[in-house]
């Protein structure tokens, strides 16, 4: 890990799997070689997951003059939320989710005040969120809400996916999306050319600084089956995507499309690219999944610090079985600490 400064982690849905794979990620820290973290959480709530599924954990809540790496090889480090939260395993409960905001907000802070080399979100319920007034589509846009209203400055968020060990052994498969949580039928009114235009450059700034490629190139979907035939089936390719790639060819930027998203994904298609922008979510997340189902990460390009959250909901229906899994956590700390 090139950086000394820890991870900084927000606790995720209380109810779901969150407490459960942080804490069994860090019992096997030297197995999976996690780098140093601090958990932004409930004690109260840490200790009856830790008795709830018998784990071996130990607990040290930090202050300011803590060394948290040195805490870390024999306790979790925690900033405790004090909440005192109540909670039953697969059954969410809105009156959490003040608190589920409070470790994020506290974790936004920690690594806007540079004490850390980058965050990891975990699962939240974006229905109980949503239930206590929660209004963004998901964490994506709400710490682009926090870096902007801090910063005085507007963000371009992306959500990014990105596979880490493809079933097919080929190129990993990294997607950006121009949209994220919203309606298939309201997909249409959301893409724009100005939209595309601020994703491409969103998407390809961040294959450049994240990833570290020098001039990317970037592959664009279709909107329509067959990329739209030539207006055969849907006009959008030909009004609104592609006079876009001839706006990016003109800045320099590389672009080729529209793609046909029912072969771009395919092995020998994605070498030619070093990232596919999508027009939607599921575009973009079934191949990410069926590729990489277990160790696929979703990364936030365009803000001014890196998030990287598990590709992975809070999962209810395990969250009593003592059976999650941790191969995205630990892909996700991964990716982080290579680019710390």
């Amino acid at each position: 890990m090139k950086s000394d400064k820890p991870i900084i982690v927000s606790m995720g849905e209380p109810s779901g799997i969150s407490s459960e794979i942080i804490i069994k990620a860090w019992l096997k820290r030297d197995l999976h070689k996690i780098p140093p973290f601090v958990l932004v959480d409930d004690l109260k709530k840490l200790n009856q997951v830790r008795s709830f599924f018998n784990l071996k954990a130990n607990f040290q809540v930090v202050t300011k003059d803590n060394d948290i790496n040195k805490i870390f090889s024999k306790s979790v480090p925690i900033i405790d939320l004090k909440a005192n939260i109540d909670f039953i395993p697969g059954n969410p409960d809105p009156k959490n989710s003040k608190y589920v905001l409070k470790s994020i907000n506290k974790a936004f802070e920690f690594i806007h005040m540079k004490k850390s080399s980058g965050m990891l979100t975990l699962p939240v319920c974006k229905t109980t969120l949503k239930k206590a007034k929660f209004n963004f589509n998901g964490q994506t846009e709400y710490l682009s809400y926090l870096a902007s209203k801090r910063n005085k400055k507007k963000y371009s968020e992306i959500m990014i996916l990105s596979t880490s060990k493809p079933v097919d052994k080929g190129k990993n498969l990294i997607v950006g999306l121009i949209t994220t949580h919203i309606p298939l039928r309201k997909i249409h009114k959301f893409i724009n050319k100005k939209i595309i235009f601020d994703k491409i450059v969103s998407f390809k700034n961040s294959l450049s600084k994240i990833w570290k490629i020098k001039s990317p190139k970037i592959g664009i979907t279709s909107l329509n089956p067959h990329a739209g035939e030539e207006g055969l089936i849907g006009n959008e390719e030909i009004e609104t995507i592609k006079p876009i790639i001839e706006t990016c060819k003109n800045n320099k930027i590389k672009v080729i499309g529209p793609l046909s998203s029912d072969s771009c994904f395919h092995k020998s298609k994605r070498e030619q690219f070093d990232g596919i922008l999508c027009l939607y979510h599921d575009q973009g997340l079934i191949p990410i999944k069926t590729l990489d189902f277990n160790h696929s990460i979703n990364v936030t390009g365009g803000l001014p610090f890196l998030r990287v959250s598990p590709d992975h909901g809070p999962a209810f229906d395990i969250a009593k079985k003592n059976i999650a899994n941790l191969e995205s956590l630990v892909a996700s700390f991964d990716f982080l600490k290579k680019r710390s």
